[in-house]
């Protein structure tokens, strides 16, 4: 049985009289690229925030494999970018709001996302596929086991999904487990390892991605089953 690196159990969430999430358990398997998928306003940025605790006010238990000792980067609330400034002074800007100081950290997550060659260029002159990698350099400043991503595609050409595929595939080579939102289903099938369906605050289906490939289905089309046909847990 896989080692979990994260999981939830029976969590709940409520604003004012609403509630937005309902007895929600996820199982993240060390290593794990784990998509969570839903429609917008089904809680997903919420239970975000919640594993990286942005919010504090919630029902039900979340567990780390490491406990405390394991660090969760997350990249969900966009982090301020100085878009005079170049992207090494960015990272040194960001390590020192973290309390890290060590500048030896720049050029290894800079090589890692593919900034190297661009790591004294204005973060203004940047692309969107170039400025989400310096989003993601920024959080792995911490070198976190846990890396959580809320809708990394959104605005990315073609290219630069590409590009992002190819780096989550390089950090996962690394051991790290990541958790995605993103409504791009059918990119998901190609970099994520499992999958979770949230839907109206429930997570409705869990499965490996190998898994639903491997009955000649999509996640696309499991994805309109569960949320259609409101089936339960399975």
């Amino acid at each position: 049985m896989s080692k979990y690196a994260l999981t939830t159990e029976n969590i709940k969430m409520q604003y004012g009289v609403s509630t937005i999430l309902k007895d929600v358990s996820i199982h993240i398997a060390q290593g794990d690229i784990y998509a969570l998928v839903g429609k917008n306003g089904s809680g997903k940025t919420t239970l975000l925030r919640i594993l990286t605790g942005l919010i504090k006010d919630f029902s039900g238990i979340v567990r780390k494999a490491n406990g405390i000792e394991s660090k969760i980067a997350a990249v969900i609330n966009d982090p301020s970018l100085f878009l005079n400034m170049s992207a090494f002074d960015n990272l040194k800007v960001q390590s020192y709001l973290l309390g890290l100081h060590e500048d030896s950290k720049f050029a290894e997550v800079l090589k890692i996302v593919g900034l190297t060659d661009s790591k004294h260029k204005p973060v203004k002159n940047f692309s969107l596929g170039m400025t989400q990698r310096l989003k993601l350099a920024m959080a792995l400043l911490q070198k976190p086991d846990i890396l959580i991503l809320d809708e990394p595609m959104n605005g990315l050409d073609p290219d630069g999904i590409a590009d992002l595929r190819e780096l989550l595939l390089c950090l996962q080579e690394y051991g790290m487990t990541i958790l995605i939102s993103s409504h791009i289903l059918s990119e998901l099938e190609q970099v994520a390892t499992s999958f979770g369906i949230l839907h109206e605050g429930r997570i409705v289906k869990e499965a490996a991605v190998h898994e639903v490939l491997q009955n000649g289905t999509s996640l696309e089309k499991l994805y309109m089953q569960y949320t259609r046909e409101g089936k339960a847990n399975a």
